[in-house]
């Protein structure tokens, strides 16, 4: 009887530590958090097997910083989804205003993040008066809470 006591708490001990190794190992699996990112020419957020990546800035009427204006313009840029390596999809975003929660919700959808965790998508740098900047200089900042 007592023999089979020991053998029972051993086989306990070694339960229990087992169980406390699994519990540690899920604890170090916690997904990464998603942090801000910019989308630009070269680099992009890999989410998933998905890119997205600036094909071309289709124009860029947006005020100037350093001049005061009554309208405060927009851009457009025309970016490419890419799925594994293989061209997917290309879409038009419009920087305004009024474009804004559109923006969002196509970048949500096609990087899977959700929706309320992107806080704003900008296009920098912004434009500079008698300055023509650089196409590769371009870059969408979106930022996540």
């Amino acid at each position: 009887m007592l023999k089979s006591f020991r053998i029972n708490k051993r086989l306990l001990v070694l339960l229990l530590c087992l169980c406390a190794l699994n519990i540690s190992a899920q604890k170090k699996r916690k997904k990464a958090k998603l942090q801000d990112f910019s989308i630009t020419y070269k680099t992009g957020l890999k989410k998933s097997g998905t890119q997205v990546f600036i094909k071309e800035v289709i124009s860029d009427t947006r005020c100037p910083e350093d001049v005061e204006c009554i309208w405060a313009g927009e851009a457009q840029v025309l970016v490419s989804v890419y799925k594994n390596g293989k061209w997917m999809d290309e879409n038009v975003l419009t920087f305004s205003a009024k474009n804004q929660d559109e923006n969002k919700a196509w970048l949500a959808e096609t990087l899977a993040i959700p929706l309320e965790k992107i806080k704003s998508l900008m296009l920098v740098p912004r434009p500079k008066s008698g300055v023509k900047t650089p196409v590769k200089s371009y870059a969408i900042r979106v930022d996540i809470e």
